[in-house]
């Protein structure tokens, strides 16, 4: 069957389109339950624009079980179908239904959101449309105001009070408690070894110790330095998150404390005579490697 299959799509390329799906039909005919012919056969009447006929094959080549590139297709060319036909609904709950099983097809965001856009969900297609665009693009513009963009592009319809929870409680300030005692605290029960550790530390100002008196003092606010840039490398802390991003973090309080980058570059080009005196290590090329 492999070679006559290859004959139809053969006589597809060479644009005999009839004699292709007259062959893709016989062959489905002998075969009813291979959903790689039901598939076929759609995509014959599709080509040849008999929407409404190749409708019955894709539905049944999904029920039956494509293999992924089939069933990807399928998923997209009968959800544009259904669209064309005002079958609103239908296409909704096609392209959602795709989009769960492959999350990571970003084209799946795109024709979701027309199915929403045509069902009266605006704000929420608008959503998806923005989501994509945010996460594919490589414009720097863009990448630039990611947060703010996605995370307004969910919520078109909101007042600035539902955007931003504002917290009327004092803002927080370090304990008395010692960098020494945080540090040490904050690394209990953490084994050595490369610093994306993924550890939080008590809030302080901990760039203000760089140079300190004390040598303990000045090597645990450097581990707490050390550890936050670990954790921006791995992508899994807001440590550094700018001043103008943090609007847009979910759960927005104004009055917790965040480390501001800039305070701790400062210190370390101020005090980094000091510093390379205490840990010649981190100067070296592979300073953390090593």
């Amino acid at each position: 069957m492999e070679n006559t299959k290859d004959i139809a799509l053969q006589l597809r390329r060479q644009g005999k389109l009839q004699e292709s799906k007259q062959m893709f039909l016989t062959l489905l005919s002998n075969d009813q339950l291979n959903p790689s012919l039901h598939y076929e056969c759609a995509r014959s009447f599709d080509i040849l624009a008999e929407e409404t006929k190749a409708m019955p094959f894709y539905e049944q080549a999904i029920e039956l079980g494509l293999t992924d590139e089939e069933l990807e297709d399928a998923y997209v060319k009968l959800g544009c179908i259904y669209r064309t036909h005002e079958r609103f609904l239908d296409a909704k709950k096609l392209f959602q239904e795709a989009f769960r099983k492959f999350p990571k097809k970003e084209q799946m965001k795109i024709f979701y959101a027309m199915a929403l856009y045509n069902v009266g969900e605006h704000a929420e297609a608008m959503g998806f449309l923005i989501d994509n665009i945010a996460y594919t693009t490589t414009n720097q513009d863009i990448l630039k105001y990611y947060r703010t963009i996605t995370y307004l592009g969910h919520r078109l319809d909101s007042s600035s009070d539902e955007i931003i929870a504002l917290d009327i409680n004092q803002p927080l300030q370090p304990t008395p408690t010692s960098i020494v005692e945080k540090v040490t605290e904050g690394l209990r029960n953490v084994g050595l070894g490369y610093f994306d550790t993924g550890v939080g530390f008590e809030y302080d100002e901990y760039y203000r110790y760089f140079n300190d008196r004390d040598f303990e003092t000045r090597k645990c606010a450097l581990a707490a330095f050390t550890v936050m840039l670990g954790n921006w490398h791995a992508r899994s802390s807001s440590t550094f998150i700018p001043q103008h991003d943090r609007k847009y973090l979910g759960g927005y309080d104004p009055n917790e404390p965040f480390h501001e980058l800039n305070n701790y570059i400062e210190a370390i080009v101020a005090h980094h005579h000091q510093i390379k005196q205490d840990f010649p290590v981190m100067f070296t090329k592979n300073g953390f490697q090593n």
